[in-house]
């Protein structure tokens, strides 16, 4: 999310001058949280399912962006799995195969040694039922190896349909507010990369007004006073608060029109004013009074 300032910023932001009742009067411009809704997989952009100035609420399905080439790279992938599985129920029914066998032969072993020693059998046989419990031992330990492997793989595919099932899911471009459609980028059939924006979605029910005010006024406010703004062409007053008071000092933007007002060192004042009935609009000019 990034604050999105209007296009044009005029020379506003920094004036000031002075009511009826001699109270310093700050002119400002009304503000919203942008935020850039932006495509998170290429494709082909299959629906644009809102207009600019619609409303939506969290979850809202906004767009659908083409998914047919993720869905055979899915099936490919789920393919691949089953070879594999297929292939680890072969490896394991070869292992249990060559398991009893081994055993057998450890226990020949085991009586031959005894017969060898009291000259019941020869050491040739002894050396035969070793040779043939090396060859099972090794042929078991490369049976493991590969299906460590194959487990190896499983996994890392695995892996894989799990990024191609985000990226079907991604596809869905949804609201992440409830707020409003500011601006549409895009049109069906487009074809959109991953980055791309799509929209800017706003939240209308509380706007922002950014304020400069010299140092000399800037004992005489405080975080959360209450503030006045007036908009051109409305009777009505809004109230809003000061929700942040800048701690370091800049120069008056250079659209000041006046030498002597771009030469003063203001401080930045952001207020907070409640929209709930979206009379104000992005972009208002407002004269405001602490």
């Amino acid at each position: 999310m990034r604050r999105v300032f209007p296009i044009i910023f005029l020379a506003f932001l920094a004036g000031c001058s002075h009511g009826n009742g001699d109270e310093p009067v700050y002119n400002g411009r009304l503000e919203a949280d942008m935020i850039k809704l932006s495509a998170k997989i290429n494709g082909t952009i299959d629906k644009i399912l809102v207009n600019e100035g619609d409303s939506v609420q969290k979850g809202d399905l906004l767009a659908l962006i083409n998914t047919a080439r993720y869905e055979i790279q899915r099936q490919q992938q789920i393919a691949q799995l089953e070879e594999l599985r297929l292939n680890l129920r072969t490896l394991d029914d070869q292992m249990r195969q060559v398991q009893p066998q081994l055993k057998l032969i450890k226990d020949k072993l085991g009586k031959i040694s005894n017969l060898v020693e009291n000259g019941a059998a020869t050491e040739q046989d002894r050396d035969d039922l070793e040779a043939q419990v090396e060859i099972l031992t090794a042929k078991l330990d490369g049976f493991e190896t590969n299906r460590e492997i194959i487990i190896s793989k499983e996994k890392q595919l695995q892996a894989a349909i799990d990024l191609t099932d985000l990226n079907i899911r991604d596809a869905r471009i949804e609201a992440p507010i409830d707020g409003m459609i500011i601006n549409s980028y895009r049109e069906p059939a487009e074809l959109a990369a991953a980055g791309t924006v799509l929209f800017d979605v706003a939240d209308l029910s509380s706007l922002e007004a950014t304020i400069y005010v010299p140092l000399t006024d800037l004992n005489k406010i405080k975080i959360g006073q209450t503030a006045h703004l007036m908009v051109d062409g409305m009777d009505k007053t809004f109230d809003g608060k000061i929700k942040w008071i800048a701690s370091e000092s800049e120069f008056t933007p250079k659209t000041i029109m006046t030498q002597e007002t771009r030469a003063t060192l203001v401080y930045a004042v952001k207020i907070t004013v409640p929209n709930p009935d979206g009379i104000l609009k992005i972009g208002m000019p407002v004269d405001v009074t602490l």
